[in-house]
This record gives C-alpha cells, sequence and structure tokens, in this order.
C-alpha cells in the first residue's frame, strides 16, 4: 500500500491550492474537479447553528436514508448490568473518598461535550474529589429532543469505575450522606415506557454560599467554561511538549481515550454488531470516511485554506492512495438532514446561490456512492448513526437517537481498520487520537494538497485541532 509521507505545506503553497479549490468550485460543470474538499457532522436539527454552539463545534449526526446496517434487540434493559450497576455506584466512606457535585450544564454537540467531560474530570482531581456525583452530569441532545441524559443511561460507568483512582469513580446521590443535596425528578414516557431522569440541586439555609461556607457535598464547577478551558490548557501543555507540567491531567485524557470510556452496553452492542457487519465474514474489514462538506461548513471563513469541498475530490484522494479496495466496506459520516434541509430551501428560492450548488452537487455525489459503491462498485457504501439506533428497537435510544447514534459512530470510527477525515474537524481529531492511543494507525486527513498519513509510527503525541 503507498503511503503518502507526511509534510508541512508552505503557507503560500497552502493558500494558492485553495484558492484554486475555490476557483474550480465555481465550475461544477467539470466532471472532474482537480480540487479537494472537506465535511461535518454538526446538523442542528432543522438547519443552522444554535446559539450555544459556535461554529467549530461538531455533532456527531447521521441521519441515514441511505443503506443502513440494521440491528435488532428486543430487551429494554439489562437486569444483571443494572444490580451491577447499583453497585458500582455505591459511595465510599467519606473518610475514603472525597466527593464532589458538579454544577454546570453541557451544551452544543457531542464533540464539544467529550470534551467537556475530560475537562470535568481533570478539574475534580485538581479539587481533589476522589468520586463525582452521576446526578450531577447529564449530555445535552442538543440537535436532536434539546433534553439532557444522565450520563449513566449513555455510557457503561461499570466499566468506567474499574479505573479508579486513576479517574474519578462516579456515584449515586445518596440523601444520608449528600444532606446538602437534593433530587429533582423528571418523569417521562417514551412509547408507554416510564423513564426518570435525576437532577441534583443544593437545599441549604438562606445565606449560605456553597462556595464559600461547609457544603456536603462540595460543589465545583464555579465558572461556566471551567472544565473546557482545564481540557484545552492540558492539550496546549502536551502540544508544546511539556507533559511534566500536567502528567496527572494528561494520564486521565489518555485513560480516558484508550477505553475507559465506552458506550452503555446496549450502544456498545450497535456498534459491535454493526462492526462485524461492516468487517464481512472474512473479517476484510471497514473504512470510515468522514465527509465534512456540510453546507455550514462551506459557509465557514475560518481554515478556508485546509478545506476541501467537493465529496468527489475526497474521493480521488482514496483512490490514489489505495488503488485497490482496503476493505470491504465504506462508512460514510455525515450530517444528510442538514444538507436535504439546505436542498430544500434552495429548490423554493427563486435564484440559486454558489454554495446551493455546492451542496447539491456533493448531496447527488453522496446519493451515487451509496447507490454504487466505490472502486467500480466492488466496496459497498453504507450510512449507520442516528437510523441504525432507531432500527435497533430500544425506544429510550430511539428517542436520543441524535446523540446515541453520534456515539455510535464515533466509536465505529475507532473500530475501523482505516479512518479518513480532516484536520478542521473536531470530530475528526478526537476519533484520530482515540486511535492513535489505542495503537490504531491507519489514519489519514484529506486537504488541498491530498491525502496524508497522520499516525506514522514516529509520531508520539496526539494530533491537535486548530481551527
Amino acid at each position: 500500500m503507498m503511503r503518502t509521507t507526511i509534510f508541512k505545506s508552505s503557507l503560500a503553497i497552502c493558500c494558492f491550492l485553495a484558492l484554486m479549490n475555490i476557483y474550480c468550485a465555481s465550475n461544477l460543470g467539470q466532471p472532474y474537479l482537480d480540487t479537494f474538499s472537506s465535511w461535518n457532522l454538526l446538523d442542528p436539527d432543522e438547519g443552522g447553528i444554535p446559539n450555544n454552539a459556535s461554529s467549530k463545534e461538531e455533532e456527531f449526526r447521521a441521519q441515514a436514508t441511505g443503506p443502513l446496517i440494521q440491528v435488532q434487540y428486543s430487551s429494554d434493559s439489562d437486569p444483571e448490568y443494572e444490580r451491577l450497576l447499583h453497585e458500582a455506584l455505591t459511595p465510599l466512606p467519606e473518610g475514603e473518598a472525597k466527593t464532589g457535585n458538579y454544577v454546570r450544564s453541557f451544551m452544543a454537540g457531542l464533540c464539544n461535550q467529550y470534551f467537556r467531560f475530560i475537562g470535568v474530570n481533570i478539574l475534580a482531581h485538581q479539587n481533589g474529589f476522589d468520586q463525582i456525583i452521576d446526578e450531577s452530569v447529564s449530555w445535552k441532545d442538543t440537535f436532536g429532543t434539546f433534553e439532557l441524559v444522565q450520563t449513566s443511561k449513555l455510557w457503561d460507568m461499570v466499566h468506567w469505575n474499574s479505573f479508579y483512582p486513576t479517574l474519578p469513580r462516579f456515584v449515586r446521590y445518596e440523601k444520608d450522606i449528600h444532606r446538602d443535596l437534593d433530587l429533582k425528578r423528571f418523569n417521562y414516557t417514551i412509547d408507554g415506557n416510564e423513564y426518570i431522569r435525576n437532577a441534583t440541586q443544593y437545599h441549604v439555609t438562606e445565606g449560605h454560599d456553597i462556595w464559600v461556607n461547609d457544603t456536603h457535598p462540595p460543589p465545583f464547577g464555579r465558572h461556566p467554561n471551567q472544565a473546557e478551558i482545564k481540557y484545552k490548557q492540558m492539550m496546549k501543555a502536551v502540544e508544546r511538549n511539556n507533559v511534566n507540567k500536567v502528567e496527572k491531567d494528561y494520564d486521565i485524557y489518555k485513560t480516558i481515550l484508550q477505553g475507559a470510556l465506552r458506550p452503555h452496553p446496549f450502544l456498545q452492542r450497535v456498534v459491535d454488531e454493526t462492526a462485524a457487519k461492516l468487517g464481512g465474514e472474512a473479517n476484510e474489514g471497514y473504512m470510515v470516511m468522514h465527509l465534512r462538506v456540510e453546507p455550514d461548513m462551506t459557509k465557514q471563513q475560518t481554515c478556508w485554506f485546509r478545506k476541501v469541498y467537493y465529496v468527489d475530490n475526497i474521493t480521488d484522494m482514496v483512490y490514489r492512495e489505495f488503488p485497490e479496495p482496503p476493505v470491504q466496506t465504506v462508512l460514510i459520516v455525515f450530517a444528510r438532514s442538514l444538507m436535504e434541509r439546505q436542498e430544500k430551501i434552495a429548490s423554493h428560492k427563486g435564484k440559486q446561490g454558489h454554495l446551493d450548488d455546492i451542496n447539491r452537487h456533493n448531496l447527488e455525489k453522496i446519493n451515487d456512492l451509496l447507490r454504487n459503491g466505490m472502486w467500480g462498485g466492488r466496496v459497498k457504501v453504507v450510512e449507520a448513526g442516528s437510523g441504525t439506533v432507531k432500527e435497533a428497537g430500544n425506544p429510550y435510544y430511539k428517542h436520543y437517537s441524535n446523540i446515541a447514534g453520534g456515539i455510535v459512530n464515533f466509536f465505529l470510527a475507532i473500530q475501523a481498520k482505516i479512518l479518513v477525515g480532516t484536520e478542521v474537524s473536531t470530530y475528526s481529531t478526537l476519533s484520530v487520537n482515540t486511535r492513535f492511543f489505542r495503537g490504531i494507525k491507519e489514519n489519514f486527513f484529506y486537504g488541498p494538497e491530498g491525502l496524508h498519513w497522520v499516525t506514522p509510527p514516529n509520531v508520539t503525541k496526539p494530533v491537535q485541532f486548530k481551527c
């Protein structure tokens, strides 16, 4: 297999190539554009980026309407796992382990929340907490229902707690121990099934300052973006080769990416069954190709000289790197609903713009890949994500299929034989870094200069997201 060596182009060359990219983007009539394109998974449900999400944040979103990988389970819950979870979340005595209550909410896309979750654990360690109240940390189904989902409903906290004391334990709220907290219960029904989401709130006497006075358990996360800032500070220190200054924080980061945070057992079964089907009976493996070409990305001016704007340019790069099929199946990850919504809006406009033409072109190319495959039809191309979660048959995860589908797509990317992404995507960089820490090195970024291998054997630290 050919290897494209890593090289750093000068800014002038990058700018020239990117300008050529934009120039060629104006010539949609040309059947083979000699330019390059980029992609995204951020899909604000009915279009646009919400006010609480910056243009750099991405949602692991893939509402699939093409060929789907279908996995079905009839059980809504696993009694044995629920028993193990109850045991795992039992708090250790305060004399043995200090407990903290996180007071902030997650927001934006799954990727941004993932970073913040890492930061929460770093912040807990820096505050001397060995345990975190499970009900105090919830993830937001930002681009789906816009509802909060408790950590232990999305992630395998039995597995997580086995990494204590490297990582803080997650424990359930117990009134006798956490006496200054109350539990707020939210009851709701999904497909006739009753569910409860719990959240914590402080219940103290008037004038009691939880940040100053003795409080049980103490709060942390005083400032809104404190956890995310802690994560970014750690990554910046690593980039500058100052790991010795953030050694414990870096250990937390590596431990999480190496496998401490894995999906809830139901979602993990969806991931494993889907990965097995994608790899085929001969276990030839599959490729994940992240197509960051949605309208929100093409509109952004940030890092324009690093972007690729057309799907067919991305696939051309893949064909040049791999003249013969390296896998049995290619899983494409992109925000279909965002692209289709833009196409719907464009079809009702009197005069369509250049970005509308790009979006239509890419949508047609994606649908063509799903119909006809790659490498002359020898490799099947499929979608997964939200559609696969819905087909799995669990009412709860079907309701939260946006964030659950994002988790499935992310871990399918981790388990792929080959990953193709872009440096302008937080999803791609997080996926690559997770694979890097697990010793999976077949990771490529596409850019205006072509496809390049980002994790060869001589690379010793994670990729930095700089856009």
